[in-house]
Order: C-alpha cells, then sequence, then structure tokens
C-alpha cells in the first residue's frame, strides 16, 4: 500500500480496511480538488478577501488568495482575523471590520462589498476511482457541508450512488452511525477539521495527506500522494492481505498437524524436525509475498 501512496497507522487499520462495505467521501479537497478557482470578482472585491483570508487554510481562502496574486493585487494584512467554522472569516483592516461568509452555491460574500463567485473541480481519477469502487461492490456517497446544488453537480460528474448535502460535523456523525445502525461498515475519505470526528467514528478512516493535521492523526491511514487512487489500491492490499492471512492459517495448522502426526508415529528424528521447522515458516512467507502480486494485477 505505502508503494502505491497509501500510508497505514497499524495493522487493525489495514484488517478494518478489508471489512468495510460502504465508502463515503468528503468534498472539498477529498473528491475534488481542493482549490476552488474564482470565475467572477471585482479586483476591490477580490482584495479585501484576501486581506482577511490570507491567514486561512481553508481551500476557498487559497483559492481566492491565489486569484488575487494572479490578478496582481496588492494584499494587505488584516487584523483580529477570526475564524468561524461553517460560516466565514473576519478581520480589520484599515479600522473597518471585514466579514467574509459563505452565499449561495459556490459564492463568498464580503459584507458591504460585493460577491465572489467559485468553483470546485473534482480529481482527475475521481471518477474512475468511483467507477471502480463500485465494481467492488461498493455502494459510494459524498458526505459533505456544502449546498445541495454544488453537491449535486460533483457528485454528477463522480458518478456516486448517493448525494448527502448540508451535513456538518454533527450531522455527517448522525450519518456514520446511522448507516452503523443498520449493519454497516463505512470507510470515511476526508481532509478538513471538520471531518475529524467523522475519520473516528468510521469503521476506518482514510485521510488526505495535504489535509488538517488532526484528521492525518485520527485516521487508520493517509494518502501521501495526488489522487484517490491510494484508496483504491488500499482495500485491494487491505483484502489481498486478509486472503493471505487466512491462507497462511489454513496452511500451518495443516502442516504442523500431519509434522506432529509424522512425529507422534515414530517418524520425524530430530534431525528431519531441524529441517521441517523452517520449512514451515517458509510456507508463511510465500503465502504473504502473493499479495504483492495480487495488488499488482488489480491495479
Amino acid at each position: 500500500a505505502a508503494r502505491r501512496g497509501l500510508l497505514f497507522q497499524g495493522g487493525a487499520g489495514l484488517r478494518r480496511l478489508a471489512e468495510v462495505d460502504l465508502v463515503a467521501f468528503d468534498k472539498t479537497g477529498t473528491l475534488t480538488q481542493g482549490e476552488p478557482v474564482v470565475v467572477e470578482a471585482d479586483d476591490a472585491t477580490l482584495r479585501l478577501a484576501a486581506a482577511v483570508e490570507r491567514q486561512s487554510l481553508h481551500p476557498i481562502a487559497r483559492g481566492i488568495v491565489a486569484e488575487a496574486v494572479r490578478r496582481g493585487l496588492p494584499i494587505p494584512l488584516a487584523q483580529g482575523v477570526r475564524e468561524v467554522p461553517g460560516v466565514g472569516v473576519e478581520g480589520v483592516l484599515d479600522g473597518r471590520l471585514i466579514r467574509v461568509r459563505r452565499g449561495g452555491p459556490g459564492e463568498v460574500i464580503v459584507e458591504g462589498q460585493g460577491r465572489i463567485s467559485l468553483r470546485d473541480v473534482i480529481r482527475p481519477d475521481a471518477a474512475r476511482t468511483v467507477a471502480r469502487l463500485k465494481a467492488l461492490g461498493l455502494p459510494v456517497v459524498l458526505l459533505t457541508g456544502d449546498g445541495a446544488e454544488v453537491a449535486a453537480r460533483i457528485g454528477a460528474e463522480a458518478g456516486v450512488d448517493e448525494v448527502l448535502a448540508e451535513h456538518d460535523p454533527e450531522a455527517k456523525l448522525a450519518a456514520l452511525r446511522r448507516w452503523q445502525a443498520q449493519g454497516r461498515r463505512v470507510l470515511f475519505v476526508g481532509d478538513g477539521v471538520n471531518d475529524g470526528p467523522a475519520l473516528s467514528e468510521a469503521h476506518a478512516g482514510v485521510a488526505m495527506g495535504g489535509g488538517a493535521a488532526s484528521s492525518v492523526l485520527i485516521a487508520d491511514a493517509v494518502i501521501a500522494r495526488e489522487g484517490l487512487g491510494p484508496v483504491l489500491a488500499g482495500i485491494f492490499a487491505a483484502r489481498a492481505a486478509e486472503r493471505a492471512i487466512r491462507g497462511n492459517l489454513a496452511r500451518s495448522l495443516a502442516y504442523n498437524i500431519g509434522a506432529v502426526a509424522l512425529a507422534a508415529a515414530g517418524l520425524v528424528n530430530p534431525l528431519v524436525a531441524a529441517v521441517l521447522m523452517p520449512l514451515s515458516s517458509g510456507l508463511v512467507i510465500f503465502g504473504a509475498l502473493r499479495v504483492e502480486r495480487a495488488v499488482a494485477k488489480e491495479l
């Protein structure tokens, strides 16, 4: 899995990933590239927004600042900047309180100044990854705090089975618990600070490596390269490892029962026993080596 960009925190996460039967993706920064592009804004509005947003790590903030830089606008530094999760950012510039808040779908409002329209795009491999997951028999859900219109567009482009929009962190937790009550084992993939509770609650959690540090620390595995392909590689690796474990247990049990029976019958002398022991370990190593071949074949 590590060769293919997915770093596991430990063996328990690998085992849990092999058991998942539903996959839920966050949207911004996970299913999408996480860098919304500004498609409409006047320079004055963009300058004020960038002054407040430049201290934020939110993808929308990065998109606004990147567009201001692209236009060559001078970006002043606002004071007393405060980020309100799920609402927006505010700060003081030249003695004036600047409030930047979420507007309609794909829209940011600078109160008293104007609006900025942005558009997020899905990752290049998102649709392909979703299709492969569905081919494995795993339903795929988009679980996001964004509005219904934007979520529906991204969900359609990615090809997910279901879209659950306008879900704040508490609503995401409620959705996961509802699925678990139905006996589902959910894999949640996210990247933001707000995704921490969902990553912790899910049967297995995968965080984007470029996301919030809290998400990376709490997840079972972390994607260490661009794209969603490592999620698929991790599932293949987890399932192949599970098959290898079961096969090794069966082979070891049969081997040892046979060897003990021969020894009890007096057919195994100490020299033969000394040879049989490393051969038993060799069977286990042989079974483990099949994992790499199985994953390479699937990908």
